[in-house]
């Protein structure tokens, strides 16, 4: 025993010897954690230099940067620590930086602002860390640019191997999950397609054009009726279109009267002479306004002038007093006169044009008072404009038209017979798209909701079609426990006829979701459910946030691409490739 005591103390000072070696290259070149952030097997073999925050040390003339992942608390961030030679800090406003980071299907670019004592990168350092990184630097006038890589949770499998793997590859993209539950049906008519057909007054049945079972266009005609309650109405549509034509033309002739007169007025301010107005106003139409106005200017002209007479013969003493004041008070007196007929005619002119106005307003009413009752009764615009060119002997004529295309699926007409207006004499139906009534058990309500995707199946015909459903009873029936629900499908070639039973695939859940991957894809590595993603002959482990799923597949929130090429049958083949290369990014 004493014999060996010495030989282990010298094979502790052997080892403590080698640790010594390996700690010293350790402090100048080895990678050291930051934010327990551990370097791929194939990195540590890089030899780069790490600084005190455990980051890359980038050097070159008198500037160096330490870069380093942080994720200690937050979600992986570049932190980048900018000295120089002697490791002093420098102003981080000087330094602009810029890293690319090279990924198998992209490049992600980030930039850099200060905080604190460090720059901060503006983009996470999403997983997996593993990139080829150009790093881009401008610090006193200089540029500056490295390269390096950061390799983990990769492998590369040579198509030999892949066969020899089982692995098959498949591409990302949309899929339908769905949770479906199966239940039966009924065809019906869709009740919001069929019309049924009144005349809308009492008629004499002159012609019948459509049969049972006979195929209608919409505004096809039916069946030609007589009645005078029409006539009437289209007598009167026109006599009030008439009536209201004039009182438009009368408010025309109104207005442009009024126009008319309020340029004579205008005329008239300037104190023309009354020739000079006579010509000016020759050819407007100004009515009665002309009539009074200009013998009222005429004769406030003529007691202006004998005023102004007498006013200077008075003040030469030729004339008397009593004299000149007379012929101020005419003067005052017909001017008066003449401002208050002008008021008068510029009011009466805009009452009048109201008053035309109101007129005009109350018959193009009367006129869409008789429009409206001849479109209540069935008629078209089209054929209510074209009733100013119709003959009066035609005026009793009613054509019954269809208001949908359709099947006529009951008839109750015939020619010669006398119709009542609210008489039932066709439907029709149209058979484009049609109900299909379903029973839902009680017990499955809370998973039933309007709008869900129903499939319709008829194994008898040998056809199925798809729609949603519209319809959900808000009463459970006491006899069978269940809740009618509708959907509406499809129905352009007529297969589905009332009365089928059918069984209806209710999807309870179905989404389109923009990515979903199969589930047999999705392995576990580290704390990550991934993926393995192919590029060339390089697997990748991707990372997901993954969503909702089915018996078949995954919905993927984050992590994969559309269109990206990805593992699905014998994943872990590629898991146990990577784990065996230890390019694993271990926390």
């Amino acid at each position: 025993m004493k014999k060996q005591f010495p030989y282990a103390i010298a094979v502790i000072l052997a080892v403590g010897a080698v640790l010594a070696v390996a700690i010293t290259r350790m402090n100048n070149s080895a990678p050291m954690d930051m934010g327990e952030h551990a370097l791929s097997e194939s990195k540590r073999k890089a030899g780069i230099a790490r600084g005190p925050h455990g980051g890359w040390l980038f050097a070159k003339d008198t500037f160096r940067m330490e870069v380093a992942i942080f994720e200690r608390g937050v979600p992986p961030q570049f932190r980048v620590y900018p000295t120089d030679a002697a490791g002093n800090p420098i102003n981080l406003n000087d330094v602009g930086l810029v890293i690319e980071l090279h990924r198998l299907d992209r490049v992600d670019t980030v930039g850099f602002h200060p905080s604190g004592d460090y720059l901060v990168g503006d983009l996470t350092v999403v997983e997996p860390h593993s990139f080829d990184m150009i790093l881009s630097a401008q610090w006193k006038g200089n540029d500056y640019e490295w390269q390096h890589s950061q390799i983990e949770a990769r492998t590369v499998l040579s198509d030999e191997a892949i066969k020899n793997a089982g692995i098959q590859i498949k591409t990302a993209g949309p899929e339908k999950i769905k949770n479906v539950l199966h239940l039966t049906g009924e065809i019906g008519l869709n009740e919001e397609k069929v019309v049924h057909i009144v005349p809308r007054l009492d008629a004499l049945v002159k012609q019948v054009f459509k049969d049972l079972g006979d195929r209608v266009r919409e505004g096809e005609i039916l069946a030609v009726l007589e009645s005078r309650e029409l006539a009437d109405a289209k007598i009167n549509y026109l006599a009030v279109g008439k009536q209201s034509q004039l009182a438009t033309d009368d408010l025309k002739r109104e207005i442009l009267i009024y126009e008319n007169t309020k340029i004579m007025l205008d005329i008239l301010e300037r104190e023309l002479d009354l020739e000079t107005i006579y010509n000016r106003l020759k050819g407007l139409v100004i009515g009665k306004s002309r009539e009074q106005l200009l013998p009222a200017y005429a004769r406030l002209k003529l007691s202006q002038s004998i005023f102004q007479r007498e006013k200077g013969l008075f003040e030469k003493g030729i004339s008397s007093e009593s004299e000149y004041l007379l012929a101020l008070e005419n003067y005052k007196s017909a001017e008066a006169k003449y401002i208050a007929l002008r008021e008068k005619i510029a009011y009466d002119g805009q009452w009048a044009i109201r008053q035309k106005k109101r007129t005009d307003e109350m018959e193009q009413l009367n006129v869409q008072t008789a429009n409206q009752k001849l479109l209540s009764l069935g008629l078209k615009r089209r054929g209510i404009e074209a009733l100013k060119n119709e003959q009066a002997h035609v005026f009793t004529q009613y054509e019954l038209r269809s208001s949908l295309s359709g099947l006529v699926i009951k008839k109750h007409i015939t020619t010669g017979e006398a119709v009542k207006k609210d008489d039932d004499i066709f439907l029709l139906a149209d058979l484009s798209d049609v109900w299909v009534n379903i029973a839902i058990p009680a017990k499955d309500i809370k998973n039933v909701h309007l709008g869900i995707k129903i499939i319709i199946k008829s194994e008898l015909l040998g056809i199925q079609s798809a729609g949603r459903l519209t319809y959900l009873d808000s009463i459970i029936d006491p006899m069978t426990r269940t809740v009618t629900g509708r959907v509406v499908i499809p129905n352009p070639k007529g297969e589905w006829r009332p009365g089928t039973f059918v069984t209806a695939d209710l999807i309870l859940d179905e989404r389109t979701v923009p990515i979903a991957i199969a589930r047999e894809a999705v392995q576990s590595l580290r704390d990550w459910s991934v993926v393995f993603v192919k590029y060339g002959d390089t697997f990748e482990a991707r990372p997901l946030e993954l969503g909702a799923s089915d018996a078949s597949h995954w919905e993927v929130l984050n992590g994969l691409a559309e269109g990206e090429e990805y593992v699905t049958k014998n994943s872990f083949a590629v898991k146990a490739e990577i784990e065996k290369s230890g390019a694993v990014h271990a926390h």
